[in-house]
Formats: structure tokens, sequence, C-alpha cells
């Protein structure tokens, strides 16, 4: 089953939860709710005020718990009768309403704030910000507009990412409908990218305790997700649920928190790293990469105690979801020089929001910026240690094909080295003396020069997973290596060995096409 449809059950089993919820709390009335955007519109003010409520008994001032329901604050189970809103202000005097809440329907109250007027140049940061970071994410799109094209089952996420970053910035969008803009457009992209990378975990899928373990995670994160955003749509929902199932909406906010979709996304990683045999041209590159996911999953724990604190939680949520995608992106399309640009830029994204939480709280800046700086150069290195292949084993493949006598000599060592190095089921090795004879082993059609390696959809014969172009300036087919796989896609790193060699081995492999068609003439 495709991703697409995947999504559509998902998204089905959600709309119908939650119009049952809809339909059995649409009587659930017995809530007050204070309604502000206060937070997001002064979301660098120190100062913000304080909200109490009161009920008045027997001419007496009864304090009323509030909690944090997004922007705005509700009570629970609120009984008819009169109230007292009171809001302090350190420099201002205090205010106070009184409302009057019936049996019948809610009690909402919405306070008109004013933003304060000495946060202009924050606003102005916070903007810049957002804007600047979008743009150069759309620049990063563009870059890798081909491959994203070739691949176009990204083309949604990332509408949803462009979407996400955009509802982020609070300044701009400052209510209660946006934000539940903002987390319904999270729980798509969160689901999307959970399908997306559990279809590319074949591996996994194959080991049944790992395969049951990863889908009780997902049954977990999946009705904490339903549940939990039922609750955010609608406020009765969660009025119902915490009287008459409060220990049923605790369970769920636990699972919606700790583990959600980028939690699980990293798990498959670090499961995948962990399964992949230790081959020797990639041994030292696991142990980085391992430890790379590792810091990723601990850094993704650590957002989410923020998520109590909207100052910082969309915006920490937006970059760690933007950093997921990337990584996603890199790890399954194939690129030459550009994506080494990119690795080295992933992390300063991070660098960010470590500035924006520095102008906020107004810590020690140098500390921050010192640990910013340790942190952001750490991951830099695991990165480029997760792309590096070493020079020993391509070297030592390139000059024993130098070292061979003849075309039949140089195919039959090159299947036997690649198919000794990649633990490869079958290598076919083809030297193409026609410019066009490639069309007996791929599709006609047009194929750009950065398409080193090709899948299984531009093979004609299907028992192959890939094949490995061997190009010269002017011939885009000098050669092709036809490599059957041992039921598990080529990682990562070993794509890259393969996209190492082959411009050395086009070089040999001219050599041999040019006696070829000597041969022929004569």
């Amino acid at each position: 089953m495709n991703i697409k449809k995947r999504m559509g059950i998902y998204i089905s089993i959600f709309l119908v939860i939650l119009s049952f919820l809809t339909y059995v709390a649409r009587d659930s009335n017995n809530f007050i709710s204070i309604i502000t955007n206060r937070e997001s519109k002064d979301l660098f003010n120190k100062n913000q005020e304080v909200i109490s409520l009161y009920k008045k008994e027997k001419n007496q001032l009864k304090p009323i718990k509030l909690f944090p329901y997004l922007d705005d604050y509700m009570n629970i189970d609120s009984t008819p009768g009169e109230y007292l809103i009171e809001i302090q202000d350190n420099k201002q005097p205090n205010r106070y309403y009184e409302v009057t809440k019936n049996e019948k329907s809610p009690l909402k109250h919405y306070l008109n704030y004013i933003p304060k007027d000495n946060l202009l140049k924050n606003k102005i940061f916070l903007n810049f910000l957002t804007g600047l970071f979008l743009i150069f994410n759309l620049r990063l799109l563009y870059i890798f507009k081909k491959e994203i094209l070739r691949k176009k089952d990204l083309i949604f996420p990332i509408t949803l990412l462009c979407l996400k970053i955009l509802l982020t910035n609070s300044e701009v969008f400052s209510n209660i409908i946006m934000t539940r803009m903002n987390l319904t457009i999270t729980s798509l992209l969160g689901l999307y990218l959970l399908l997306y990378v559990k279809n590319k975990s074949i591996k996994l899928k194959k080991d049944l305790p790992v395969n049951i373990g990863l889908w009780i995670l997902f049954l977990m994160y999946y009705s904490g997700e339903v549940i939990v955003l039922s609750a955010i749509l609608d406020r009765r929902i969660l009025n119902y649920l915490v009287i008459n199932y409060l220990a049923l909406i605790k369970v769920a906010t636990f699972f919606y928190v700790w583990i959600d979709s980028l939690i699980i996304i990293l798990i498959m990683f670090l499961l995948n790293s962990i399964k992949i045999k230790k081959k020797q041209i990639i041994k030292k590159i696991e142990k980085k990469n391992f430890a790379m996911i590792g810091s990723f999953i601990i850094l993704s724990l650590g957002v989410e105690f923020f998520i109590n604190n909207n100052k910082y939680f969309y915006y920490l949520n937006m970059f760690e979801f933007v950093f997921i995608f990337w990584y996603i992106f890199l790890t399954d399309v194939n690129t030459m020089g550009k994506i080494k640009v990119l690795t080295l830029k992933m992390f300063q994204m991070f660098l960010h929001i470590y500035l924006f939480f520095v102008v906020t709280e107004s810590v020690l800046i140098a500390l921050a910026i010192v640990f910013s700086f340790l942190f952001l150069n750490l991951c830099t290195h695991f990165i480029k240690g997760t792309l590096r292949v070493d020079k020993y084993y391509i070297e030592n493949l390139v000059n024993r094909m130098y070292l061979t006598k003849n075309s039949e000599e140089f195919k039959e060592q090159l299947s036997k080295e690649l198919k000794k190095n990649l633990e490869l089921k079958e290598v076919e090795s083809i030297i193409l003396t026609q410019r066009d004879d490639y069309k007996n082993f791929l599709l006609d059609r047009y194929y750009d020069e950065d398409e080193i390696i090709l899948e299984k959809n531009d093979i004609i014969d299907k028992k192959y997973d890939y094949a490995v172009r061997l190009k010269s300036n002017k011939n885009p087919f000098v050669g092709l290596i036809l490599i059957q796989n041992r039921d598990t896609k080529l990682v990562y790193e070993e794509k890259r060995y393969l996209e190492d060699i082959v411009e050395k081995l086009s070089l040999v492999a001219s050599r041999y096409r040019f006696e070829k068609l000597q041969e022929e003439l004569n």
C-alpha cells in the first residue's frame, strides 16, 4: 500500500473519531475560557500580566484554578454563578472584570490585549528571522529541484513544511485559529514523514521483534495525536474528556508529548544504523552516524521540555521538523557535490533559535554563544564523518582496474571487487560501444548529468536494483554497472562510494571502449 493511501486511511480514522467526540461532547458546556492572544503578540515581553479567576460565594472570593489552553486559559467542570477575572500588571493598576456563567452555555471572555510599544525592534527581529529562515529553505529547495521532482512523494511534506514555518511566526498569525492550523499541519507533516521513513526501512520490516516494537510505538503516537488534537480543535471535547476520562487524557497527553513522530523517525534511523552489517568500507562511518543520530534523539527529547512554554516550543518544534525533513532528504536522495555544502549548513538553522533564546531570556550571551559554537562544530564533525569514505577502498579498487589487461578482465574484476566490498548478490559490468546501446538496459529517456546511480524503475531487467553510469565528458554512457542487492537498499555511504569511483572507472572503461571500437573497424 502506497503512502497516499495510508495517509488517507489514518486521516479518515481521525475524522471519524473527531466526529464521534464532537457529537458526544456537544452538551459539555460547563467550562470557562478566557481568550487572549497576549503570549503570541508579546513573545519577547518578560513582564506579562498574571490572569486570575475567582468565584463569588457568600460575599467571598474563592480562587479558581486556570490552566493554559494554547494561548488562552480554561477552567474545567465550572459551575454556574458570578466570577471575577483579575489581571495583574507590574506597571499598571490591576484590572477587574465581572462575568456571569449560566448553566446552558460555556463562559467565553475575550480580553482585548494591547502589546507593549517598546518591543518594536524585537518584533522586527522575529519577522526577519522567520522570513530569512523561509528563504533559506526555499533556496535549498531550488538547489535540489531536480531531485525533488524525481521524488514526487516529497512535494506534499515540502508544502506543509513551508506552511509550518509561516504559521510559527506568531507576530503575524497570532490567534487561536492559526495556532490550531499550525498544530494540525504539524500532525499531518509528522505522520507523513513517519510513514515515508517506515516505508523506506525495508530491513526493519523483516525483523519481527523490531517491527512489533515500532508498531507499538506508532499506535501510542497515533492514539495520542488523535485524542489530543481533537481536544485542541474543540474545547468541548477537552472538557468532556477531562471530566469523564481523566486517565485517558493524561495517558494520551503523555504519548503526544514524549512519543511523537520525530522521536520514532530518529529511532528508526538508529535501528537502521545498528542493523547494517559492519562492512569494512563503512565500519568507521557507522560509528559516527550512530553517535550523531543518538545526539539528535536527546535533542528532540529536550525540545519537549518547552511544550508548556509557547514562547519557545513552537520555534524549537519548527526548527526540529525542518532539520528532520532535510536529514530524511539527504539519506534518501542521491546527489553529488551540492550535498556537501548543504550538510555543512544543516545545523546553522539551530543557531538562529539559540540566538533567539538569548534575546528573549537575556541569559549570559557569552556562555550561550560558546555553547552554540561548540555544539554546532561537534555536530558538523559528525555530519562530515558520515559522508567520508576511506580513500583506501577507492584507491585499491581503482588501482586493480588500471592493472587489468583487457575489457573482459576489467568487467570480471570490477564485478568481483564490488560484490566483495558491498556484499552484493550480483554485479554485471557492461561496456557500451555505441551511444544508444544503453537503451538495451535502461529506459529511453533524458538522464541528467548528476544522475549517476539509477534505481529499479529505470532498469529494464527488474532483477537488478541499481544501475551505475560510467560516463565521459562527451559521452553520457561509456558503460553500466548493474547491481542486485541482498533484499535491502544501498545505504547512503555505499552510494557515496560508488559515486567516488565512477569518474576514475570511467577513464578505464573509455580506454577499453576505444579498443573495442578499433577491433570492430579492423
